[in-house]
């Protein structure tokens, strides 16, 4: 049978390979620290996923996870196992893609203020035959099926 451990932040944190990780100690129930040491673990596991144990004592946790709830199995060569949930926020949630509306609508925007029938009306000459306002009847259009 499992025993209970917990993840406890140490508030270090560190750069490795480009992106910030966060050192988290394994705990078991008598708050004292598992080592996550190959000397002291057989194996470890996140979301059913080997991790090799190495030299460290702890967890480096990249902030590139996604936020959810990861759970981790950790067996010593005493061969005790602890099974423990780590309940990750992702600090900086990469950006979503903008959706071709947003990207259709900024074109528009961008164009219209260029051509100056946008904002401040000041309307360049003859506008209405430019390359510019014709993409924008091509943006409406293709808006409009989005919308359908």
């Amino acid at each position: 049978m499992a025993e209970a451990a917990v993840w406890k932040a140490t508030g270090r944190s560190g750069d490795h390979n480009g992106v910030n990780h966060v050192e988290y100690e394994l705990l078991d129930s008598a708050q004292k620290r598992v080592s996550l040491a190959k000397t002291n673990v057989s194996s470890i596991e996140k979301d059913g996923v080997k991790i090799e144990p190495d030299d460290q004592e702890t967890l480096w946790f990249s902030e590139a996870n996604a936020t959810k709830k990861y759970k981790f199995n950790v067996v010593t060569l005493a061969g005790t196992t602890y099974e423990t949930e780590l309940n990750w926020t992702q600090p900086n949630p990469p950006k979503p893609e903008p959706t071709e509306w947003d990207t259709l609508i900024a074109e528009k925007i961008a164009l219209a203020k260029g051509l100056g029938i946008m904002g401040v009306w000041n309307p360049k000459q003859g506008y209405k035959l430019t390359k510019e306002y014709s993409r924008i009847a091509e943006i409406d259009k293709r808006l409009w099926e989005l919308v359908k």
